[in-house]
This record gives C-alpha cells, structure tokens and sequence, in this order.
C-alpha cells in the first residue's frame, strides 16, 4: 500500500534550492501544499497563518542557520529538516543541537528528500492526514 500524505510544507531560505534538490511541482504530486519564505523572521511572523507540519531550512540564510532553528524551535514544536553544504557527521551534529530532527547534506536526491520527509512525518505523528 502507498501512502499519500497531505501536509503543510514550509521551506525557508534565502539561495532557493535547486531542481535537483527539490522540485515544488514533485512535492505537490506528493501531497505536500508548499510554501517557500527567503527569510526566517517573516517565517517566524507567519507560522501561525501558514500552519505548517513539517520546515525545510536551507543555510542559504543571513544569519547562522542553526541559530535560526534554535529560534523555530523555540516558537513551534514542528519537525524541521535541515539542509545545507556541511559534511553530513559535522552538520548532523550541530542541527541536532540546534533542534533539528534532521540533517542532509546537499546534494540530495528528491527521492531521498520525500522519503525522508514522509518519515519524519510517521514517527512525529502530526496533523497530517492519510488519504
């Protein structure tokens, strides 16, 4: 049996993240409803409007990335998934610390990418749906 989730999506950063990467049009065949902010402070001022169940942070942001999840975190108890340029052992580590429920290391697969994010999503068990 497939699972199909339909999940409020939020990725936030400031670079946009590739084709390979991920592909909005790929997610949206997934379930997942997206929205893309460029910066976490509106991120941070529009959570509660825009709902979402799962953050994608990229490290394309002004500021430090991880301090931007300890800030997340801080706000919302939603699962943020991070991905950035830093070898995999050394930024899993510091986005665990940060209140990350994962780390990636670009580049990523969207196949990886979904599975991953799909999850998250199971094991947290949020307020996503199961058509």
């Amino acid at each position: 049996m497939i699972e199909e989730f339909k999940c409020n999506l939020l990725i936030i950063d400031k670079s946009g993240l590739t084709p390979d990467e991920i592909s909005v049009s790929v997610l949206s065949e997934e379930g997942f409803a997206v929205a893309t902010l460029p910066d976490h402070s509106e991120a941070l001022s529009r959570l509660s409007e825009l709902k979402p169940d799962l953050i994608i942070l990229g490290e394309g942001l002004d500021e430090d990335s991880f301090k931007v999840c300890l800030q997340l975190r801080q706000a919302v108890n939603i699962p943020v998934l991070m991905l950035g340029t830093i070898p995999r052992s050394r930024g899993w580590v510091r986005a665990i610390n940060a209140g990350a429920d994962l780390y990636l290391a670009k580049p990523v697969s969207q196949a990886e990418l979904v599975a991953r994010m799909k999850a998250i999503l199971r094991r947290r068990q949020w307020a996503c749906t199961e058509a």
